[in-house]
Formats: structure tokens, C-alpha cells, sequence
């Protein structure tokens, strides 16, 4: 019995000694060690990337929080663009120059809205007028053929204006014809002038150049008057200036026309001549001169 009894007390002891020595090594002061030797670890070397602090778990944002985060990034940007678009302030002449150019312009724009608004009631009236035509008794037709009757009056109208014109034109020329050139006499041969100075070409010249006002010329006359048409006065070399009046009117007249080498029989009324005064053939006497002109110059 003390054999069977001797082995359960020594398991006995056994177990008695392992229970002391583990309640020496426990795991509860394995981690308080383990701990301590962390810290002091911590305290040497300082905050690491793998801190028990970095490491924890975050957990992820809710969708209000990334909508609020959203807004708060859209006015942020806002707020920057509107500070740095600030306009500048303006000078006072600049302020001017800007209005100034404003009203300009909307100057220049009412004017283009008035033109158009004019060309609209243009082309209103026309198309109204077109209508009234259309609708007219007789229709399009009826229309045209106004038309054409309103141009053919009009046609005529200014024919005959024109006629008219033309004629008024062909009396005014032969009023100067008859004043400067005077009328011609087939019958008598005899041309009258103005003032009545009456001339007959006995010979016509040949000579290049046409006796003209401010020309000087030479002649050879007589001097005929009286009754019996005896000679009062006569030169075969005489020099004047035509249009000076260095001679009677009559000459100034009378004389213009002639070509060197021709004869010319002249009648000169007292009015044309010396008037009243008596040289000869009586006071208040018409007067016939005989002329050649001999030179022009």
C-alpha cells in the first residue's frame, strides 16, 4: 500500500512545484513586460510611421460629409475667382470717354432700327398699292395699261416740253441772227441790221481773215447823201478799230463781216449816223457810203 501510495505523492509535489514555478512566469506579467520594454523603446527612438496611433483603423466618410466637403471646395474656388476678377477702378475721364462712346452707339443703333422701320413701311405701302392694282376692275391688266397710259402721257408731255424748248431756242437764235447778222432780202439783195443800218455786198472779197470787232482795218469810201447824191466826203486810205466807236455807229455795224478786197454799199439812218447834225445832206439825212476794204490787221 505505501509502494501504490508513494508515486501519487510525488505527482503531487511535482504538480505543486510547476504551479509555483508558472505562477512566477504568467502570462499577465509576460505582457506588463513586454509593455514596459515597448514604452521605454517609444521614449528612445521617437514617433515612428508604425505607431499604434497611425495604425488605427479609420473608418470611411458618410455621403452628407462628402457632399458638405464638395460645396465648401466649389465656394472656395468662387470666392478666389471673384477676388481675382475685381475690376479696377476708373478715372473720371475714363468714365467720360466710356459713356460717351456708349451713347454713341446706341445712337448709331436707334438710327439703323429707324432706317429699317422706314424700309418696312416702304415695302408695306408698295405691297398695298400692289394690291389695290390687282383688285382693281380689270385686274393686273388694267393696272399696265394705266401704267402705260400714265408714260405715254408723260412721254409726250416732255416731247412737247421739249418742242417747245427747241422752238423757243430757234426764235431766240434768230432774233440774235436778225440783230447781229440781220435779215436778207432775196429780191433787193439788201441784208438789215440793227438800228436799221441797211448793207448790199456789190463785190464780195476774198481775202482770208473776216473783219471783226477790235480788229483794225483799212477801207477807201464815199460819202454820198442830198438829193442828187452828190459826193459830200471821200479817202482812199482810211485806218479804224472796229467796236471803238473812233467811227459812227453805222460803221461799227456795217462793216463787220467784210472780207479783204470787198465792196460794200452801206445805208446808215440818221440814228446810226450823225443824228440831227447837218454835214452836208441835211440834218436828220440817211447817209450812203461806198467801202472797200483794203487790209486787216
Amino acid at each position: 500500500m505505501n509502494e501504490q501510495n508513494e508515486p501519487t505523492t510525488l505527482k503531487r509535489k511535482q504538480h505543486k512545484n510547476i504551479s509555483k514555478d508558472s505562477t512566477s512566469h504568467s502570462p499577465k506579467k509576460i505582457k506588463t513586460q513586454n509593455n514596459d520594454v515597448a514604452a521605454k523603446v517609444m521614449a528612445t527612438s521617437g514617433p515612428t510611421s508604425e505607431s499604434p496611433k497611425n495604425n488605427e483603423h479609420k473608418h470611411p466618410k458618410s455621403k452628407k460629409e462628402l457632399r458638405l466637403e464638395k460645396k465648401a471646395l466649389k465656394k472656395a474656388a468662387v470666392s478666389s475667382e471673384k477676388t481675382s476678377e475685381k475690376p479696377t477702378e476708373l478715372s473720371k475721364e475714363e468714365k467720360k470717354l466710356l459713356s460717351k462712346e456708349n451713347r454713341k452707339i446706341i445712337k448709331k443703333e436707334q438710327r439703323l432700327l429707324e432706317i429699317k422701320e422706314q424700309r418696312k413701311e416702304k415695302n408695306l405701302r408698295k405691297q398695298k398699292r400692289l394690291r389695290r392694282e390687282m383688285n382693281a376692275p380689270g385686274g393686273a391688266n388694267a393696272a399696265q395699261s394705266k401704267k402705260l397710259k400714265r408714260k405715254n402721257k408723260d412721254q409726250s408731255n416732255t416731247d412737247s416740253k421739249d418742242n417747245q424748248a427747241k422752238k423757243d431756242k430757234d426764235s431766240a437764235m434768230n432774233i440774235y441772227n436778225n440783230l447781229f447778222n440781220g435779215t436778207h432780202d432775196d429780191t433787193t439783195g439788201t441784208t438789215t441790221l440793227r438800228m436799221g443800218v441797211k448793207y448790199i455786198d456789190v463785190v464780195e472779197g476774198k481775202g482770208d481773215r473776216v473783219a471783226e470787232e477790235r480788229m483794225l482795218v483799212t477801207v477807201s469810201y464815199k460819202l454820198k447823201g442830198g438829193k442828187f447824191g452828190a459826193v459830200i466826203d471821200s479817202s482812199k486810205n482810211f485806218a479804224f478799230r472796229l467796236g471803238t466807236r473812233e467811227v459812227i455807229v453805222g460803221w461799227d455795224i456795217g462793216v463787220v463781216g467784210m472780207r479783204e478786197g470787198g465792196r460794200r454799199h452801206l445805208i446808215v439812218p440818221a440814228k446810226a449816223g450823225y443824228g440831227s447834225e447837218d454835214i452836208g445832206a441835211g440834218p436828220g439825212a440817211t447817209l450812203f457810203f461806198d467801202i472797200t476794204l483794203l487790209s486787216i490787221r
